[in-house]
């Protein structure tokens, strides 16, 4: 399973840009999964009071909730990217937001040529979002509109995108 991330500041174009990699790679037969990282401090997808958040406070440290069109587990820690890795199968794990994984491979998604500039690094191999907009390049990285450029884009993320299994 080949794995990269897109990262970028808030209202840069993250999940447009990763909506249509994910249309792309389907319309290729391609299994993709995905996992969007959260920066809200405290931020919960559980519902205080709610019985997931019973569960929880009795102590369990695992808890399920199953509906009739889906299930979510819920694990009482944030994990780390090695410990994602074997809940997925298929031909892609794209990660959302994980700014911090070194290692990892990036697209970044930007407004301004400020926000490239605060967070390009080695492992940038494209950009896109609304600066795809104005530029075309930055620093001999090429910037892709997710729109007009998708195919381009998929192209650069299956040169550039590493085995998730390294990580383990």
């Amino acid at each position: 399973m080949k794995l990269f991330t897109i990262i970028g500041y808030t209202n840069s174009g993250k999940t447009t840009t990763l909506v249509e990699i994910v249309k792309e790679l389907v319309s290729q037969d391609k299994k993709v999964n995905t996992v969007k990282a959260i920066h809200i401090e405290g931020f919960t997808v559980d519902t205080e009071g709610k019985d997931s958040w019973l569960h929880k406070q009795a102590g369990a440290s695992t808890v399920g909730i199953r509906s009739n069109i889906e299930t979510t587990i819920m694990y009482q820690k944030a994990m780390a990217v090695k410990e994602l890795i074997p809940f997925f199968k298929g031909d892609y794990l794209i990660l959302e937001g994980f700014t911090s994984e070194k290692q990892i491979p990036k697209i970044l998604c930007a407004k301004s040529l400020d926000e490239i500039d605060h967070r390009f690094d080695e492992t940038v191999f494209a950009i896109s979002g609304v600066i795809s907009n104005k530029y075309t390049e930055f620093k001999g990285i090429q910037v892709i509109n997710a729109f007009s450029g998708i195919k381009n884009l998929v192209n650069l993320i299956e040169k550039h995108a590493i085995d998730a299994n390294s990580l383990l």
